[in-house]
């Protein structure tokens, strides 16, 4: 039987099951316990402290950040453009959850907190949005708005301009692939952290069937959202230019592995990329994927891998 760990092949179509199995979910390696995460958001609740953030709501964002530090799969970007944001918590929330609260909790408690050395300090534009104004819009939860907004508010560049937290400011909530291997880096639970994404070239098929989930990896991998289109066999996006560039990050659950046999069931084709990823939005946040590989190759523009210390 061809082992599939080193050629990234996949010829078992009884075995679809490895196609579709979120192996990182059986990855339980973290620097953290729940417990204490939750012991954190306990006290946080029953604080009577003010807070400078407008329209959030105490009880509310500790409802869910206990469900965030239980699930961090559960962090959804909604409405917003935040998916590199979305992509951190998901992963680094998953692997140190006391962190995690205790960040959020500090950033509701004072407007300003840290990750690791990154300090996290969102500016008035920001903290004088009032969530209650654009919560339909953003379509999330406010601890999801303020965290993932915190975030990107604090590390806009220039020409981006700044994240007020208005759901339509798409160029000012991008990330840039060096900006979440940064972040990665500052929570200080990463032993190493590679950029291996760009905005301009695709990685091509053979760089993702080399990417193994190993225990203590996660990998955020770059895409256009076309490759979801050709997945799913719907229309795809043709705008000009920004079809030319990627748009959104996704999380890794398995290592990507191409068929070399027709699916009798018809689920995928000889050549079709196979992989499973955690998005934001759909109809679940685990998506498994069988894509064409021309519309692989055409919307894959590499990783940004992090294994723990």
């Amino acid at each position: 039987m061809t082992d599939t760990t080193q050629t990234g092949d996949f010829d078992d179509v009884d075995a679809l099951g490895a196609f579709t199995t979120d192996t990182r979910a059986f990855d339980t390696r973290v620097v953290s316990d729940i417990s204490d995460a939750v012991a954190v958001i306990d006290e946080f609740r029953n604080s009577s402290d003010t807070t400078p953030w407008v329209g959030l709501d105490r009880a509310d964002i500790a409802d869910r950040l206990e469900e965030l530090v239980n699930d961090s799969r559960l962090i959804q970007q909604g409405g917003l453009n935040l998916c590199g944001p979305a992509a951190l918590i998901c992963m680094w929330a998953g692997r140190d959850p006391l962190a995690f609260a205790e960040f959020a909790t500090a950033l509701f408690n004072t407007g300003t907190s840290s990750i690791g050395t990154l300090t996290i300090e969102p500016n008035s534009d920001l903290l004088s949005t009032d969530y209650t104004s654009v919560a339909a819009q953003a379509n999330t939860r406010g601890a999801d708005w303020m965290v993932l907004g915190a975030i990107r508010n604090t590390t806009n560049v220039f020409w981006q301009g700044t994240w007020r937290g208005d759901p339509d400011q798409e160029l000012a909530a991008l990330t840039r692939p060096e900006e979440l291997a940064d972040w990665l880096t500052a929570t200080g639970i990463y032993g190493t952290v590679r950029n291996e994404a760009n905005w301009a070239t695709s990685a091509g098929i053979p760089h993702a069937t080399d990417l193994v989930l190993s225990e203590g990896r996660d990998v955020a991998l770059l895409i256009h959202t076309n490759l979801f289109n050709a997945a799913r066999h719907t229309d795809l996006d043709h705008t000009f230019i920004m079809d030319q560039f990627p748009n959104h990050y996704v999380v890794a659950l398995n290592s990507p592995t191409v068929a070399i046999a027709d699916d009798d069931n018809g689920r995928f084709s000889s050549g079709d990329v196979l992989l499973s990823v955690w998005s934001w939005g759909r109809d679940t946040n685990n998506l498994d994927l069988a894509v064409p590989p021309d519309a692989f190759a055409d919307n894959y523009f590499g990783a940004i891998i992090a294994d723990l210390a």
